[in-house]
């Protein structure tokens, strides 16, 4: 991936979702696939999902049964879009012609 055109994750929100049998397990998880997402330079979106599958399902349509669960999904889904649109948009006005742009 360091060969392509836009190299590992660079420029892409990602949303973060584990699970584990425990909510122990799947916030430790949830860290360390956070910090593997920063690791290829992507964006992790500020709400990272850890399910529990000792306390919640999935139904056959895909449904979790814990409201709570499906509520978080639906907002790191929107974050996802939303980090999207935003660094589209702020990379497009970073080329302009006479923009500089620093790196540290």
């Amino acid at each position: 991936m360091r060969n392509d055109p836009a190299v590992y994750l660079d420029g892409r929100a990602v949303g973060c979702i584990t699970c584990a049998y425990g909510p122990q397990a799947a916030g430790t998880t949830l860290v360390a696939l956070r910090s593997i997402v920063h690791a290829l330079r992507g964006w992790p979106t500020p709400l990272g999902v850890g399910i529990n599958s000792a306390s919640c399902r999935f139904s056959r349509g895909e449904e979790p049964s814990d409201a709570a669960i499906a509520d978080q999904l639906k907002i790191l889904a929107t974050q996802v879009i939303q980090g999207a649109f935003a660094m589209r948009a702020g990379l497009a006005a970073a080329r302009k012609p006479g923009r500089l742009i620093s790196v540290a």
